[in-house]
């Protein structure tokens, strides 16, 4: 180890929502103290996180430490400031990084393992929706989740879910019947991405999971103890379908609420959930049945005997060669990925080793757009908000309805994207220049400038806002079809472009299966003992377009009715 000279070094980094003062204490070997000095990060998302990778970083004298899901930017931008220090101390970072040491759990000694009849592979909403309904029905339940909490994607999202016919919705008089909720999600998938394969969506099976939806629903509420809004709020894309989590404790996102709930729920129920311990192999008897799982945590592995698995490892939203494997336009925007680090499409492999089929035409989940740096976003929005905003191309064209309810999908088919404005709110507008970069925002005293920053044609962005504005002083999109109330002019200069990209909020894919979620092999026949659940089995529900709030319907509604086939299938005498 090259030795550095002992010191206090003060470093600055930009971070997710801006700059990060970081003071690193080092001796001429060690890392001995790090301190965030200064940071514009929101404390409640980032201060545990930080205090984690600190206290890896001065335990195991390392800087390849994992970023923290949730808070990959912000954890990130830290160790690049100890990396600095080390650098500026005379040390060089790399040694601090050393590869990683594989172990193969084959290897590792065999240690006792809790007894189960039905084994969850993966402990986000479909996986815990899963071990509940399983403990209810009498089931011995394990399981197993790689990352070192449960939650998954889930902990991460909003906790807004869609449904129909609920007793919430009745009790508030809000008309929000099934049949209604199937046709607006089945009619909208007509503006999905071209290219997709036919077939997409499965029309009898989605109109059967809402049909379902007030079922789950009662359950997540009644038996598990999840707490949605008495008074139900319209929700882009879904309006009165949309069901709204409860204001949960403050600072704590709605889906980590959930979570904790239905944690809390498994475990009353006697259901045992083991953290950092990976499932690497199915077991299977000599006819190709399930027989249990092969799993380890690092030091030991076990072998878990038991009839029935539940596959609900999520998807392959945050693994980069996956993505680029399968719909490599999207691989340019992992970073800003929200799904759960841990979905890495580690069920995929699970499934395929016992002659699973994956889906054809994976499709990644786009759940917004997002500039370069979380705190350019209330400089970009007017009055309206991301319904008002206009989106052109490279080409310098207007390429969708922006104030559809969810853009990135669009947005992923272009080379480049850019949300331009005006200067009507001047102050707020030039807080944007904070970020100048041709990568990040720029601005200009026409059109024909804006274009050459952004590298478009001159005269196609000036006959397209030229357009633009004259509808929009008539009061009428005739390019795009935007609402009128969501379309206003941009005349007064400086004018402003941001770039955007697609944010990921998982993937639509997974293996194929039955409607009642058993996997099925390449005959289409059912893999007897297997289940799959949430994004390992979401694809027959849309074609290349997310409907919000749909996700965690999925998910609770395939862990439920797996879970409970899982348990009567292992009860079986």
């Amino acid at each position: 180890m090259t030795p550095m000279k002992p010191g206090v070094y003060t470093q600055k980094v930009v971070a997710h929502n801006g700059f990060m003062e970081v003071e690193v204490k080092l001796s001429a070997d060690r890392i001995e103290a790090v301190k965030v000095v200064k940071s514009d990060e929101t404390p409640y998302i980032v201060d545990e996180p930080m205090k984690q990778v600190i206290s890896k970083v001065i335990k195991d004298q390392t800087l390849r430490v994992d970023t923290v899901s949730g808070a990959t930017r912000s954890t990130g931008a830290l160790l690049r400031a100890i990396g600095e220090a080390v650098e500026a101390a005379g040390g060089v970072s790399s040694e601090w990084t050393p590869d990683p040491v594989v172990i193969d759990p084959a290897k590792l000694p065999l240690a006792d393992a809790p007894k189960a009849d039905v084994v969850v592979i993966g402990a986000g909403a479909s996986g815990l929706a899963a071990a509940a309904a399983a403990a209810e029905a009498g089931a011995k339940v394990v399981v197993l989740e790689k990352a070192p909490e449960a939650g998954g994607s889930l902990a991460l999202s909003n906790g807004v879910l869609a449904a129909a016919g609920t007793d919430i919705q009745k009790a508030s008089g809000t008309p929000a019947d099934p049949a209604g909720l199937a046709k607006l999600w089945l009619e909208d998938q007509k503006r999905s991405v071209r290219g997709g394969v036919p077939g997409y969506p499965d029309k009898a099976r989605v109109e059967a999971l809402v049909k379902q939806s007030a079922d789950t629903v009662a359950w997540l509420t009644k038996n598990v103890g999840l707490k949605f809004s008495a008074n139900p709020v319209a929700a882009d894309g879904i309006g009165a379908y949309a069901l709204m989590p409860a204001v949960s404790e403050a600072g704590k996102p709605a889906g980590a609420a959930q979570a904790e709930a239905l944690l809390s729920y498994v475990e009353k129920k006697g259901g045992k959930v083991l953290t950092s311990t990976s499932a690497w192999k199915l077991i299977t008897d000599k006819d190709g049945s399930i027989a249990g799982v092969s799993a380890a945590d690092g030091k030991n592995r076990f072998e878990f005997h038991a009839r029935a698995v539940v596959l609900a490892t999520g998807g392959f939203g945050a693994d980069l060669l996956k993505i680029t494997q399968r719909q490599p336009r999207w691989a340019a925007f992992t970073e800003i990925s929200k799904a759960a680090k841990t979905d890495t499409g580690d069920g995929l492999a699970l499934a395929e080793s016992v002659g699973a089929r994956e889906v054809n035409d994976s499709w990644l989940i786009g759940v917004g757009i997002a500039p370069a740096y979380a705190p350019m976003t209330p400089a970009m929005l007017g009055p309206r908000g991301w319904k008002g905003i206009t989106l052109i191309n490279e080409k310098g064209e207007r390429f969708v309805k922006e104030d559809l309810p969810v853009l990135a999908d669009a947005v992923s088919e272009q080379r480049d994207a850019w949300l331009v404005l005006d200067s009507t709110e001047h102050d707020k507008a030039n807080r944007l220049m904070a970020y100048f970069g041709y990568e990040t925002v720029v601005n200009a005293n026409n059109w024909e400038e804006l274009a050459r920053r952004i590298g478009a044609p001159q005269d196609k962005l000036r006959a397209t806002m030229d357009k633009y504005n004259a509808d929009a002083k008539l009061g009428k999109d005739s390019v795009m079809g935007r609402d009128p109330e969501n379309f206003a002019p941009l005349t007064k200069a400086p004018f402003y472009a941001v770039k955007v990209k697609p944010v990921i909020g998982g993937t639509m894919g997974g293996v194929l299966t039955d409607r009642s979620w058993r996997v099925l092999n390449a005959k289409k026949t059912p893999v007897k003992g297997l289940w799959a659940t949430g994004e390992m089995a979401n694809r027959a529900f849309y074609n290349r377009v997310y409907e919000p709030g749909t996700g965690l319907l999925i998910a609770y509604e395939s862990g439920r009715e797996a879970g409970a086939a899982a348990a009567k299938e292992a009860l079986k005498k």
